[in-house]
């Protein structure tokens, strides 16, 4: 009597008898170097400051590169399924959008406190994004398709935290330069009232990013790009933007993702004039017939995961 009332029970657990190696090692990659990442953010007070930002960024860049090969391994090894999309979107909202917010609270506040003067506003700016980014992650997994597709809706994780890290890196790294063009101040800032140019360009610039995931503007798909097959053209530029990398790295890496993320803003704009000029809703989403809401309506199956990838 008491196994048949447990055979129920027994069918809806799902119980995984092996887990895929080298996938799973560079998603755990992926999760470590984030958290390394505010582990640095952590420790950024003192003349070390601007040093600790620029590891963590560059740990950043580091699970980027895990992100983008452990999808490509599984594939290979002909190892992907629902359990590798979900350990990944988890390493990524630590990678993608708790790291990079958090980096960017310490750089503007120079000590770590929350609730001061200025404080509650970077407060809600530190949560504000890694939210937008988990939701962003979590309508990738519903909305993605096995086929490959060369562009995203909304602007992915790893671009906006490429495009935050990019600019803390050049923070660091162009320090003296920023203080002689009175962007920066010497003595440092900790608090709103003593917040140079470039401290409030870096909150416009991480609001923007937060609010770019969760929009509908389509980005390349840089890394089937790269991991994939490019035409003869493409080919070209893209030696040249790696001989740029070899020179001078840290301005190819930021003017990359800066533009990265304009050419999404400027060809939303263009079609969006595009549809006014036709007489279309400027608030029309094209691939809105074929939408549904969250959690309603789907054909997939109860017991499965979301679909693979990020």
């Amino acid at each position: 009597m008491t196994s048949s009332r447990l055979d129920p029970v027994r069918h809806r657990i799902r119980r995984l008898k092996t887990l895929p190696v080298f996938p799973t090692l560079l998603t755990g990659r992926n999760l470590a170097c984030g958290i390394t990442a505010v582990l640095c953010a952590a420790h950024a007070s003192g003349p070390s400051h601007s040093q600790w930002l620029f590891a963590g960024a560059c740990f950043v860049f580091a699970a980027m590169v895990c992100d983008m090969l452990d999808g490509k391994v599984a594939r290979l090894t002909n190892t992907a399924g629902p359990f590798g999309a979900e350990l990944d979107s988890l390493a990524d909202v630590v990678s993608f959008g708790v790291a990079p917010a958090i980096l960017v609270h310490r750089l503007i506040l120079g000590e770590p406190y929350v609730f001061g003067y200025g404080g509650r506003f970077l407060w809600f700016l530190t949560v504000f994004y890694p939210v937008l980014a988990a939701i962003r992650l979590a309508r990738y997994n519903v909305e993605h398709s096995d086929a490959a597709t060369p562009y995203f809706r909304g602007l992915p994780s790893p671009g906006a935290a490429a495009l935050i890290c990019s600019w803390i890196i050049v923070h660091h790294t162009f320090h003296a330069e920023l203080v002689s063009w009175n962007l920066l101040r010497p003595d440092g800032y900790t608090s709103l009232d003593t917040l140079p140019i470039f401290g409030w360009a870096m909150i416009v610039v991480t609001g923007i990013a937060a609010l770019l995931m969760v929009s509908t503007l389509r980005y390349p798909h840089v890394g089937n790009t790269l991991l994939g097959r490019m035409g003869f053209r493409s080919m070209i530029l893209m030696i040249g933007v790696l001989g740029l990398l070899w020179f001078e790295p840290w301005l190819t890496l930021f003017f990359a993702t800066t533009g990265y993320v304009l050419y999404g803003l400027v060809l939303g704009a263009w079609q969006t004039y595009r549809t006014w000029r036709r007489g279309g809703s400027l608030l029309e989403d094209e691939d809105e017939a074929g939408a549904e809401d969250a959690g309603l309506g789907t054909d997939r199956h109860v017991h499965e995961g979301p679909a693979h990838g990020r």
